[in-house]
């Protein structure tokens, strides 16, 4: 089933760079796995120095910025 929510939004995938767009301001990042079973991506934020596990079905919640 589709989440209507996310129609609008593009979707990262594995090698692309993202902005975080949340109140946390991780700033840049870069997508090293996307793991569709789980709905999560594992983002390196190189400014904040590590990774953290981002949900991958996007809301509104970054941006891709492309490869």
């Amino acid at each position: 089933m589709k989440d209507i929510f996310t129609a609008l939004n593009q979707f990262a995938f594995k090698g692309a760079f993202i902005k975080d767009l949340t109140v946390q301001k991780r700033s840049l990042g870069y997508v090293l796995e996307v793991n569709k079973e789980t709905n999560m991506m594992r983002v390196r934020f190189p400014k904040l120095g590590r990774d953290a596990w981002v949900v991958w079905g996007n809301h509104g919640h970054y941006r891709v910025i492309g490869k």
